[in-house]
């Protein structure tokens, strides 16, 4: 019999033994049992296949494979002979082994076709039992069913061209986003729609332009890259080394990064990401851009393509990669008032275990949750988010370089010379999340709860799977070998630096004047000497109504902390039947990196949304001055 082969990723954070055998049982349509080997090396360097029997081996065989990838030899086991699966037996009635078809022969005379009427009798009651069961769940099983099913099929090519007029401008921009909002896009259209998605050309353009306007762009990116890829400053030293060490752990299980580190695609994605870093110097590089550029690029398949939807998209998400950590700020204090309106004993709960910051949601909002899905649900989430959001497109151009910051040599503020600096400089993300996410009023109660958040810290560091030193249970970045351990102070200068009002590198003003503390109802965020009851008091005129309105809801994007909120919704129930403290609540949602269900997440956030719009809609429409309806 000859081999065969197959080829296909896992995850090797979320992926079991068990999980394996299953992948591996529908990859080769077995149908007996079978054993599984892997591919090592000896004391003595020579390649030798060993037993994978559990999830211990399997860790093992990631770490010691022979190649870059996990080769596995599959052994099926030939089927034992020959009772039908409804036989019942004993010891006494067990046959002597013969070959097919001869029938076995049973002692005491006892043949095969006499098991019939026991098998038709215990498939019948096995039957009924089945059917009460199912008439008991049927309701339920419904209702699960519909929860993940798509709202409407997938964006087609044939409805695409029906929102284009006859030269291929698109005419009913709102209209395309509100189809997409509710199905999603065909994957193989997402290469053309994602850029009117993501703003990429300005408003009016033909089909004809746009394929020169694209020419164009991709010329422009091309210089760009060769002047500033060419610079061998340290300055410049010091971006492409950050970028190299993030792009060599992104994504890399996905088929088109799961190959050689100098490989084209690999290299593509690094020349993006330094490239924009280099013509970017206020907003440069942070871990996480290479979250936002893979998928991209995946889609794009073209380095300069991607190069400018990757520009079009950072014009929006750039704030939450800004050293004020302004937009981070907002977008947990919004987050946390949208718990208390929708589920407000969750987060009276929260608070009891100190968790009501949400700190342990740094990754979702950073990264617009595209580490919480499977890679290509999560493409499908993130297109569904961006259609949320109103059309933007640029006025005369996408500019690919920002003049202004190149000009106002901004470069040398940030890349300090010196090697203490450029490593303070390397965890900046980490800093800015500790100044602007942490109320001065809750200083010394951060401080305290920072030695037991260390053990949630490495266990998410564990479960992600793309960076391993990204962020920690409280959205610190992990420091490396190399680093300088981290103070456990803070002054109370840093803790005010992100919440005081700032003006964006754009040139708006902060939404919210001294950071969070005006979204509060008194104007004054909860003491943490004060009992739950004072603190739930102080939320209690929060409704739908009562939130920000949606172009400041989340920062701008209000769609993304319904998404958060429905994946806290769906583990309400198990996080306070365990009674979890924080770190368990840091490490179960760790747990469940990339194994959230995008259809049941996807249809609960858009029927949330719903409300938070109808709500705002009556709250404007209205004109009595009467007060808005508790949630």
């Amino acid at each position: 019999m000859q081999p065969e082969y197959r080829k296909f990723a896992v995850d090797p954070q979320i992926t079991s033994y068990e999980v394996l055998r299953h992948t591996l049982r529908r990859a080769f349509h077995l149908q007996s049992d079978f054993t599984i080997s892997y591919l090592s090396h000896d004391s003595e360097g020579q390649e030798v296949w060993l037993s994978l029997l559990s999830d211990w081996d399997l860790d093992a065989a990631f770490i010691s494979s022979s190649h870059p990838y996990l080769r596995l030899r599959v052994d099926a086991r030939p089927f034992e002979d020959v009772l039908d699966d409804w036989d019942i037996i004993s010891s006494k009635d067990t046959p002597e082994p013969v070959p097919h078809p001869v029938v076995p022969n049973v002692p005491n005379n006892r043949q095969k076709p006499q098991a019939a009427p026991l098998r038709r009798s215990l498939f019948s009651s096995v039957q009924t039992t089945l059917t009460r069961m199912t008439q008991v769940l049927s309701f339920n099983d419904t209702k699960e069913e519909e929860d993940e099913k798509p709202m409407k099929p997938a964006l087609s090519d044939t409805e695409f061209h029906s929102f284009l007029d006859e030269s291929g401008r698109l005419i009913r921009p709102e209209d395309l986003r509100l189809r997409i909002y509710h199905g999603g896009v065909d994957p193989a259209l997402r290469k053309v729609v994602w850029r009117h998605l993501l703003n990429v050309y300005p408003a009016g353009m033909g089909g004809k332009e746009r394929m020169d306007y694209m020419k164009r762009k991709a010329n422009e990116y091309l210089k760009l890259k060769a002047k500033f890829l060419a610079q061998d400053t340290e300055e410049a030293q010091f971006v492409k080394n950050m970028v190299k060490k993030d792009v060599l752990r992104t994504d890399r299980t996905l088929d088109f990064f799961a190959v050689p580190d100098d490989h084209p695609n690999i290299t593509a994605l690094s020349n993006i990401l330094t490239t924009f870093a280099l013509t970017h110097p206020d907003v440069s590089y942070c871990q996480g851009m290479s979250d936002f550029a893979s998928p991209l690029l995946v889609t794009m398949r073209d380095e300069a393509q991607a190069y400018v939807c990757f520009c079009a998209l950072m014009n929006r998400i750039k704030p939450n990669f800004m050293l004020d950590g302004e937009a981070m700020t907002h977008k947990f204090q919004h987050l946390t008032e949208l718990m208390h309106c929708v589920a407000p004993e969750f987060t009276e709960y929260l608070y009891k275990q100190q968790a009501e910051d949400l700190f342990f949601c740094y990754r979702w909002m950073l990264l617009e949750l595209k580490r919480e899905f499977a890679y290509y649900d999560a493409l499908r989430m993130l297109e569904v988010m961006w259609s949320s959001l109103p059309p933007s497109p640029p006025q005369k151009d996408l500019e690919l370089i920002d003049n202004v910051a190149l000009m106002a040599n901004l470069s040398i503020a940030r890349y300090p010379y010196n090697e203490a600096d450029r490593r303070q400089k390397g965890r900046r993300s980490s800093s800015s999340s500790n100044q602007s996410i942490s109320p001065k009023s809750r200083d010394h109660r951060m401080s305290n709860r920072r030695g037991r958040r260390r053990t949630s810290s490495s266990a998410s560091d564990k479960e992600d799977g793309n960076h391993n030193s990204m962020v920690d249970g409280r959205g610190s970045r992990l420091p490396s070998k190399d680093a300088e351990p981290k103070s456990t102070k803070r002054t109370t200068q840093q803790i005010t630096h992100g919440s005081s009002s700032s003006t964006h590198s754009n040139g708006k003003s902060s939404l919210v004047p001294n950071g969070p503390k005006a979204a509060i109802p008194n104007g004054e965020l909860p003491s943490p000497a004060r009992s739950p009851m004072v603190f739930k008091k102080q939320l209690n005129g929060l409704s739908m109504s009562s939130l920000p309105p949606p172009d400041k809801f989340g920062y701008g994007n209000p769609f993304m902390l319904f998404l958060c909120l429905t994946i806290l919704l769906q583990h309400q129930d198990i996080v306070m039947r365990e009674q979890m403290d924080y770190n368990d609540i840091a490490m179960h949602f760790d747990k469940h990196v990339r194994k959230h269900n995008v259809n049941k997440v996807l249809n609960k956030a858009r029927t949330l949304f719903a409300e938070y719009l109808k709500a705002q809609l009556q709250k404007s429409a209205s004109s009595n001055g009467s007060g808005p309806n508790q949630c």
